[in-house]
């Protein structure tokens, strides 16, 4: 099945760009003395180039719900997979050593030239004996090439939005959204070559003629009033550009996105107005129809299924914000490495990307996040979502748009024998989910595992490793993980405490004490507290409650939940078998869908320290019915997608044939009237259908998203048996306080954590893996080595530079959190 719609989709990619290189001699060579209105041209577009690349961005958002599904069923299958199979990287997966690029990249931009070469030499070619003979010579050569770059920068038009689209057909040739972003960049580069071209050609032309001045002004006498649009555009394209410069997109990226919209918005009717033919738009159409489309359809699912309101934990000392979406029904399965981006209205319109902490087949009903708060810098979007908190709230609920979910990543490394992870504080979220599935993969199958992981993070201070403590604690003891798994922890800076007491639920100074003679508190699996007494009683509490247990003047301080359940248990309860202890812990949390809560056995005895055991299975994608919930949720895709290109496309197609100027259509029949009036005619020609079909997208999308909110929210009332729609609301915001909690939300105990004071080493972690010989059996294909590395680029160009020096013979991939 993917196989046949990648073959479609590559059939209606390849019509795409075969209609790109014909159409200089359908369009432009022949005289369509009637292309102000609906004409033969019309037809031909829209059966050559239109049809193709909507039916193909349909497929491809079908796709969308499965071939990530089995992408990564294919590729966690190959951590099993017997190691006497020879594993290599890709060719089309391989990354050159100069910037990094993959080979798939090199390919399309080799294409991209190809076809930006062949309509500037075609047009210039072509164009060039009729400029030669007006003109002369020299001023005739001027021209021609002048206008050559001026095609060159419509055929990028027409494809640069093609490489933002965050469900792109390119996906199917095996190019994810990483792959296509840079060509995006490289494409504004290469607009802004053949911009610049064309106006100085063009100027040393009018220098010729003696009609710079003139031209290249407001005036009703001369081209000047459609010259100078185009100048607004140029400068347009330069400011773009130069806030693109990654210094400055990094530093201020706010502002850059700012500009980078409010340019594209005057470069688009800029050029329009320069050049005012209708025939602009059968380029620029199809781009314009996609991207807005992929900007709007995963909002309004979103906004379907997701809870409008968001809870947020704060952890003062290690400034992480840890944010939790929920949803009445299972969500559209989202795979490690996949990201949503999130907009907290009041703090900004910019949507902030951040990657999917959570593992989907632990709890299909809700999506997890850790946010670092930036306070050293002051615009820092995170920093005001800290300071919602205040001096004494440890946890909030804010309203969220929510936009995705995102993620087209190919886990191919994971055939690699030893996968080597550096990763910097947050950047630990991205491999979460990732080592939790490998987890599984090994617990559920039959097949022996191939590979080693080896993960080595770095954290600025103790505080920040105990706000992931749960899952920490979970790699380094659950044998599950550490059979396979192997954890170094660094530990950077001294610690900062700037916690107010009980302000929050993670002051790492109280939450671990002894109680004195005959008890001894520790934190135990799942999130459970364990207190052993000497007569062997066990007081559990799920997840918090607000109480105070107090023996012998020693208290234990706990934040409120009402979803907490307490529950006391003799020493006979642990003397059961396996299936008694299993399902007395089972009893606990009935309600819960937190991973590891429902069925985790706690056993203690008096002599020995408390020892975890993990009875369930892991769960796995498969199991947990990912493909029935996919199906669904396509059709409802779908058929918004459907909506918002029909109603807009028949706008457009009504606006072609309406005569703008009045019966007498003059503009196509009679070309006597003055210049000024010509422009006028002409403006309303090339801008009117597109404005108004733009126009009527952007009103669909957006009562689309406030439609299905509110559909969300009445299908919650109806499921509560609540009939207000305020009433609603507000349990849902108490659903936020005492609903299932993940078992990130834990405190740990950090001295069952083995760490290291100190700056990580990089280049002395390097050496020590070089020396035991990881790496060195690639030239025989065994031993395959991928290194990935997670955190602020600097972090990430200093691994990737002690690798290189290293002369280790590994796959690199980065994992940055620059925009």
């Amino acid at each position: 099945m993917i196989a046949v719609s990648s073959l479609i989709i590559l059939l209606c990619l390849a019509s795409f760009v075969g209609w790109l290189f014909a159409d200089y001699f359908f369009l432009w060579k022949t005289e369509i003395k009637s292309h102000f209105g609906f004409n033969e041209m019309d037809f031909y577009w829209s059966i050559v180039c239109l049809v193709p690349m909507l039916l193909g961005h349909f497929i491809t958002v079908w796709g969308n719900y499965f071939r990530a599904s089995s992408l990564f069923q294919h590729s966690i299958s190959m951590v099993t997979t017997p190691s006497d199979k020879k594993q290599r990287v890709g060719f089309w997966e391989r990354h050159d050593s100069f910037l990094g690029y993959t080979v798939k990249f090199w390919f399309l931009f080799s294409g991209v030239m190809i076809l930006n070469i062949y309509w500037f030499v075609v047009t210039t070619i072509y164009s060039r004996p009729d400029m030669v003979e007006e003109s002369g010579e020299f001023v005739g050569n001027l021209r021609a090439v002048g206008y050559g770059s001026s095609q060159a920068v419509m055929l990028d038009c027409s494809i640069i939005l093609f490489m933002v689209l965050r469900r792109s057909m390119l996906h199917s040739l095996g190019l994810t959204y990483q792959d296509i972003l840079p060509m995006h960049r490289w494409l504004g580069v290469i607009m802004l070559f053949w911009a610049t071209a064309h106006g100085a050609f063009y100027s040393a032309w009018l220098f010729e003629e003696g009609h710079f001045y003139t031209d290249i002004a407001f005036t009703d006498k001369t081209r000047g009033r459609l010259n100078m649009p185009g100048v607004f555009a140029w400068f347009a394209i330069c400011i773009m550009g130069f806030f693109a410069i990654p210094g400055f997109r990094r530093k201020i990226y706010p502002i850059f996105l700012y500009v980078h919209r409010a340019g594209a918005l005057v470069f688009f009717i800029g050029l329009i107005m320069h050049y005012p033919s209708m025939m602009l738009w059968y380029y620029m159409l199809p781009g314009f129809i996609l991207f807005l489309v992929d900007r709007f359809v995963p909002k309004i699912i979103q906004a379907r299924s997701l809870s409008p309101f968001a809870r947020c934990t704060l952890n003062a000392d290690a400034d992480i914000i840890c944010v939790k979406f929920t949803s009445a029904e299972p969500m559209k399965p989202y795979y490690p490495g996949d990201y949503i981006t999130v907009q907290i209205p009041g703090q900004g319109l910019i949507r902030h990307p951040f990657t999917i902490a959570s593992y989907w087949p632990e709890d299909p009903y809700s999506i997890t996040l850790y946010m670092r708060v930036f306070r050293e810098n002051k615009s820092s979007w995170t920093r005001d979502l800290a300071e919602r908190f205040g001096p004494h709230e440890k946890r909030i609920v804010v309203r969220a748009n929510v936009d995705g979910v995102f993620g087209d990543r190919r886990h191919n490394y994971l055939k690699s024998e030893t996968i080597v992870i550096f990763v910097a504080g947050a950047a630990l979220t991205t491999f979460m989910a990732l080592i939790k599935a490998i987890a599984a993969q090994i617990a559920t199958t039959s097949h022996s595992r191939r590979m080693q992981l080896h993960i080595i993070c770095t954290f600025r201070t103790r505080s920040e490793l105990h706000a992931y403590g749960s899952f920490m604690h979970q790699v380094t003891h659950d044998p599950r993980f550490t059979s396979w798994l192997h954890v170094e922890i660094y530990v950077s800076r001294p610690e900062k405490v700037k916690t107010l007491k009980g302000s929050h639920a993670h002051d790492i100074h109280d939450d671990i004490h002894a109680l004195g003679h005959g008890h001894n508190l520790r934190r135990g699996i799942s999130g459970r507290t364990i207190v052993e007494t000497s007569d062997m009683t066990t007081v559990r509490i799920d997840g918090d409650y607000n109480e105070k247990w107090r023996d012998d003047s020693h208290s234990l301080r706990h934040s409120p939940s009402s979803a907490s359940t307490i529950q006391t248990a003799n020493e006979s309860t642990y003397g059961r078998n396996d299936e008694g202890a299993k399902g007395a812990a089972s009893s606990l949390t009935s309600s819960s869908t937190a991973s590891f809560s429902s069925s985790d056995t706690i056993i203690y005895t008096k002599e020995t320290r408390p020892v975890a055991r993990y009875d369930h299975s892991l769960p796995t994608f498969e199991a947990s019915s990912a493909d029935l919930v996919s199906r669904k949720l396509a059709f409802m895709d779908l058929l918004t997608t459907a909506v918002l290109v029909a109603v807009p496309l028949g706008a457009w197609y009504f606006m072609r044939t309406v005569h703008l100027e009045g019966p007498t259509q003059w503009c196509v029949a009679d070309k006597s009237k003055d210049i000024y009036t010509t422009f006028v005619c002409q403006w309303a020609y090339a801008l009117a259908p597109g404005l108004v079909h733009t126009f009527v997208m952007l009103m669909l999308g957006y009562a689309g998203i406030a439609i299905a909110r509110k559909i969300h929210v009445r299908h919650h009332a109806r499921m509560n048996g609540i009939h207000d729609i305020e009433a609603a609301m507000a349990a849902a915001v108490s659903m936020q306080y005492d609903g299932k909690h993940s078992v990130e939300d834990s405190n740990w105990d950090e001295s069952d954590i083995v760490y290291s004071h100190g700056r990580m080493d990089v280049r002395k972690v390097v050496r020590s893996l070089v020396e035991a010989g990881f790496g060195n059996k690639l030239n025989e294909g065994q031993g395959l080595v991928t290194v990935l590395a997670g955190g602020p680029e600097g972090f990430v160009d200093n691994i990737e530079r002690q690798v290189k020096m290293a002369n280790w013979s590994v796959d690199f991939h980065r994992e940055t959190w620059a925009p």
